[in-house]
């Protein structure tokens, strides 16, 4: 679960940041609006918190057009950090989720945060499948038909991240935002030994599932045929 604040002052930007890191969620801080929107296209957020007070109401034409183009009702939450109570109730009648403003205490935001976290989301699915893989995403089991898998947690996280883009190619650097964050700092060759070892466990569950490399691109999930031949290799593609 990872949050997105959106704010040209960086420096208010990096204090919500760190009394939500504080809290335990996982925030990427955002200083442009061309930069939030390339994060929003590759990778996903749980809850996006956007501070409208400065930019000429540049930031507050961007709200609302998120607002309008959310593809359904299981999209991230948005917040917005608004200058009085007018713009905040603007805000919620053009479709936040919620309203504050920029001098909220940092205790009141944290709540806030959970209490919407906590919202059903319609039409959210409480577990994702493809072909005899599942993953619950409430209790973060994931499975091969019956038998439940052995996976760290950043591994449950590459598998969910590949299961919501299931049938598409997933870019590496998509990959690594879901799994360590935009700014986090890890080995290059993490992501590959991560998914080498589901690939093992997969293959050790006689899955029909793998994940294929598309070379100088990402990865994918795809079904085999040949779960009988208890073959472990998969297949390198071309881009």
């Amino acid at each position: 679960m990872r949050l997105m604040i959106m704010s040209p002052d960086s420096g208010y930007a990096d204090g919500l940041a760190k009394n939500l890191q504080s809290a335990g969620f996982g925030t990427d801080v955002f200083t442009t609006l061309d930069d939030a929107n390339e994060a929003l296209t590759v990778s996903n957020y749980s809850l996006v918190l956007l501070d409208s007070t400065s930019g000429d109401g540049v930031y507050s034409v961007w709200w609302q057009a998120r607002c309008r183009c959310r593809r359904h009702d299981g999209d991230e939450f948005l917040v917005l950090i608004a200058n009085c109570q007018e713009e905040r109730i603007a805000a919620l009648e053009a479709g936040a989720d919620d309203s504050v403003t920029r001098d909220v205490s940092p205790r009141e935001l944290v709540a806030r945060v959970r209490t919407i976290m906590r919202r059903p989301r319609i039409r959210s699915a409480e577990q994702h499948q493809f072909s005899d893989l599942t993953l619950c995403t409430a209790t973060r089991e994931v499975r091969v038909g019956n038998l439940e898998l052995t996976l760290q947690r950043r591994e449950t996280l590459i598998l969910e991240s590949l299961m919501r883009r299931r049938g598409h190619v997933v870019p590496r650097s998509g990959l690594e935002h879901d799994v360590y964050g935009a700014q986090a700092e890890y080995c290059p060759n993490s992501l590959e030994v991560r998914v080498s070892r589901i690939r093992r466990q997969l293959a050790k569950a006689r899955s029909l599932v793998t994940i294929e490399s598309v070379r100088g691109v990402g990865y994918r999930l795809a079904a085999r045929l040949d779960k009988d031949m208890g073959l472990t290799q998969s297949q390198e593609l071309t881009a």
